[in-house]
C-alpha cells in the first residue's frame, strides 16, 4: 500500500490554454493547508494537470520506498495558480527545496539569487549528467553556473490531423513554407465549408516569432537581455502573415480563439482546424481528446532563411536558496533524472528524458504519441539552430504586451506598421 501523505494542493482550476511550456489541460483539487516541516523533509513543486499530478505522485512513493529516511511534502497545482504561490513564497523566503521552473521564467529567478548553481552538484556526482548531451541542457547554463536540470526536452511543432490531410490529400512535405501552409489551410476550407478554419494561432504568436525571427536571422531577444534583437521590416512581415491568415479566414477569428481557450477545450480535436503550433509533448495531451490521429510536423521554413527551431527544456527542476535539503534535494532531480522504474511511471509526459539510457529504455514501453515526440526531437536535433539565451526577466510582461496588440492586429485596429512600433516602445520600457 503507498503510505498516506499530507500532500499541499493548492485550490485550482482548468487550464485555459494549451501555452507553449509542456503544461497539459488539467484541474487540481482543494488545499488541505499543510506543510511539513523537518530535518528529512523534501518539499517539491510543480504545475500540470491531474495526470501530471498522478505520475509524479506514484514516483515520490517510489522515491521514499526507495529512500524511506526521507519524505516528501509535494505542492502542485496548475498553471496560473502556480506562479502567483511561487511569487508569495519567494517573497516569504519559503520555496520549496525542489522547483518545477519554465525556461521562460527562469531568468527571473536567477536575477533575484533564488536558485542554487548546480554545478558543484553535477561535478561530484550528486547529479549524474554521464548520459545526457549538451544540447539537452545548454539553456540552463550562464557561465558555467547550471540553474535547472531539464525534466524533459521539446521542440516547437506543427500538430496536424493527420487523417484530415490524408483524406484530402494535403501534403507539407519538410521544407514547405508560410505561404505552402496557407494555401493548404485554404484548400482544406474549400472543401470543408463554413465553420471549419485550417490553421489555430491558439494565442501562440509570440512563440512562433521566436522561430520566425530566427529564420530571419535575429532574435526577439538581444543578447545581453536588455533589448529587442530583431529588425522592424521582420515583425512587419509576420504581423503581415497574421492578418492575412485571419482575413482570408485560414485561421478562425480571434473571439473564437478565445473561446476554445477560456473553455479549456481544443480546436483541432473537435475538427474546427486542422493544425496548430504545440510544444511537442502537448501532442500527449491533445490525442487524448481527439480519436482522429494526430501528428507532428516541422515548422514552416522561409525561403532563403536559417533553422529557426532549437531544442529546449520543456521544464526544469531547480533547487531554490532557501532550501536546507541540498542533498536530499539533488538526490531526487539525479533519481528523476535516472531511474529507468520512475521514468517507466513518468511516461515522458515533461518531455523526451535527456538522458540517452533512459530514452533507449523506454522504447517499447510508451505510448505511441511519446513514440512521436521521441522521433521528432531526434529530426529537430539534425535540423535546428543553437538556442537562444535564457528569456530576460520581464519575459511575461513583453509576451502580454506581444499578444495585446496581436488582438489589435486581427480586429484590424492596428496596422501591422503601426503595431510594430507600438510593441517595440513598449517592449524596450519593460526591458530598460
Amino acid at each position: 500500500m503507498k503510505k498516506k501523505r499530507s500532500t499541499v494542493l493548492y485550490s485550482a482550476v482548468a487550464l485555459s490554454a494549451l501555452a507553449v511550456t509542456g503544461c497539459q489541460v488539467g484541474t487540481g483539487g482543494e488545499d488541505n493547508g499543510s506543510t511539513a516541516s523537518g530535518d528529512n523533509v523534501l518539499r517539491v513543486a510543480w504545475w500540470g494537470g491531474q495526470e501530471r499530478h498522478t505520475m509524479t505522485l506514484d514516483v515520490i512513493d517510489l522515491f521514499e520506498e526507495k529512500y524511506p529516511d526521507i519524505t516528501v511534502e509535494p505542492e502542485y497545482t496548475t498553471w496560473d495558480n502556480y506562479w502567483e504561490r511561487l511569487t508569495t513564497q519567494a517573497a516569504g523566503s519559503n520555496l520549496p527545496d525542489v522547483v518545477q521552473l519554465d525556461y521562460t521564467k527562469m531568468n527571473e529567478y536567477i536575477s533575484r539569487n533564488l536558485l542554487k548553481d548546480l554545478a558543484p552538484l553535477i561535478e561530484d556526482g550528486s547529479i549524474d549528467l554521464s548520459n545526457v548531451d549538451d544540447v539537452y541542457q545548454d539553456v540552463n547554463t550562464i557561465d558555467d553556473a547550471v540553474y535547472g536540470i531539464s525534466l524533459g526536452s521539446n521542440a516547437l511543432g506543427m500538430l496536424f490531423n493527420a487523417e484530415l490531410f490524408a483524406e484530402h490529400g494535403i501534403e507539407l512535405d519538410d521544407g514547405y513554407t508560410y505561404d505552402d501552409m496557407k494555401a493548404a489551410m485554404l484548400e482544406l476550407k474549400s472543401t470543408l465549408g463554413d465553420g471549419f478554419y485550417g490553421y489555430d494561432f491558439n494565442n501562440t504568436e509570440f512563440d512562433l516569432f521566436f522561430a520566425y525571427a530566427r529564420q530571419n536571422g535575429e532574435s526577439v531577444f538581444n543578447e545581453t537581455g536588455d533589448g529587442l534583437g530583431y529588425s522592424d521590416e521582420t515583425l512587419i512581415s509576420y504581423f503581415q502573415f497574421i492578418q492575412g491568415m485571419i482575413e482570408d479566414e485560414a485561421a478562425p477569428p480571434h473571439e473564437l480563439t478565445m473561446e476554445y481557450i477560456q473553455g479549456g477545450d481544443s480546436t483541432i480535436a473537435d475538427g474546427t482546424t486542422s493544425m496548430l503550433l504545440i510544444a511537442s509533448n502537448q501532442i500527449i495531451g491533445q490525442q487524448a481528446l481527439t480519436e482522429a490521429e494526430l501528428d507532428l510536423k516541422p515548422l514552416p521554413e522561409m525561403e532563403g532563411g536559417t533553422e529557426g527551431n532549437w531544442i529546449r527544456p520543456s521544464m526544469s527542476f531547480a533547487i531554490s536558496e532557501h532550501t536546507n535539503q541540498e542533498e536530499h534535494a539533488a538526490l531526487f532531480i539525479d533519481f528523476i533524472t535516472n531511474d529507468p522504474e520512475a521514468n517507466e511511471i513518468l511516461q515522458a509526459e515533461r518531455g523526451v528524458p535527456i538522458s540517452a539510457e533512459i530514452r533507449s529504455h523506454l522504447e517499447g514501453k510508451v505510448s505511441p504519441e511519446v513514440e512521436k515526440t521521441f522521433a521528432y526531437l531526434e529530426y529537430v536535433a539534425e535540423n535546428s539552430a543553437s538556442a537562444d539565451p535564457l528569456p530576460p526577466p520581464g519575459e511575461s510582461e513583453v509576451r502580454a504586451a506581444f499578444l495585446r496588440i496581436v488582438e489589435s492586429l486581427k480586429y484590424g485596429q492596428t496596422t501591422p506598421e503601426d503595431g510594430a512600433e507600438q510593441f517595440r516602445q513598449q517592449a524596450e520600457s519593460i526591458l530598460k
